[in-house]
């Protein structure tokens, strides 16, 4: 178990947190793609089913963000 020195460390610094995120979401768009099923992301506010063809582009575009986060500033993902 981690000691809570180093637990406050990386959640003050956030880095490793957020590539965790990162991570983890890029490997739910996997998994998604894999089964062959839209996967649910929040844009503008709304519930959107984005289908398999646009995760698959989306990752090979090279994108690391979640789905979604960016159509909060009005861009299209």
């Amino acid at each position: 178990m981690a000691d809570s020195g180093t637990i406050r460390h990386f959640i003050a610094d956030g880095r490793a947190i957020d590539e965790a995120l990162r991570r983890a979401a890029a490997a739910a768009r996997r998994e998604y793609v894999r089964a062959g099923l839209s996967m649910p992301v929040w844009r503008g506010g709304r519930l959107w089913w984005v289908e398999p063809t646009e995760l698959m582009q989306y990752e090979s575009d090279g994108h690391t963000a979640t789905l979604g986060h960016e159509d909060a500033k009005g861009t299209d993902v």
